[in-house]
C-alpha cells in the first residue's frame, strides 16, 4: 500500500518537524546533512519497483551504485563549500573556462 502525502517523510516534511521542535536555520541543516545515506544495491532494487522500472542485474545494478554513489560524493563537496556572508553573488554567470 502507499502511504498518504501526509504522512510521507519529504525533506519539506523534516524542516517542519525540525522547526517545530525549535530547530531552525543552519541547525536544521546539518541535521539533515548528518543523516546522509549510502546508496546500496537494495535502495536502488527499491527504487526501480517504486517507479516501475525495468529490472537490472546485479552487475548493472553494482555499476549504478558506484556512479550514483561518486555523484552524491562530489554534490557533497560543492554543500560542504563555505562561502563567506561578504561575497557578493555574482551578476552574471559564464560557464566557459578562460585561462590566462
Amino acid at each position: 500500500m502507499h502511504e498518504s502525502n501526509d504522512r510521507r517523510l519529504t525533506r519539506r516534511r523534516i524542516i517542519q518537524l525540525l522547526a517545530a521542535a525549535g530547530v531552525t536555520g543552519p541547525a536544521a541543516l546539518e541535521v539533515i546533512a548528518q543523516s546522509k545515506t549510502r546508496v546500496t544495491k537494495d535502495i536502488l532494487k527499491q527504487s526501480l519497483q517504486v517507479i516501475g522500472g525495468v529490472p537490472l542485474s546485479d552487475e548493472r545494478l553494482a555499476v549504478a551504485e558506484t556512479a550514483l554513489q561518486r555523484n552524491l560524493d562530489t554534490f557533497q563537496i560543492v554543500r560542504d563549500f563555505v562561502v563567506p556572508d561578504n561575497i557578493e553573488p555574482a551578476p552574471i554567470f559564464v560557464p566557459t573556462r578562460h585561462d590566462a
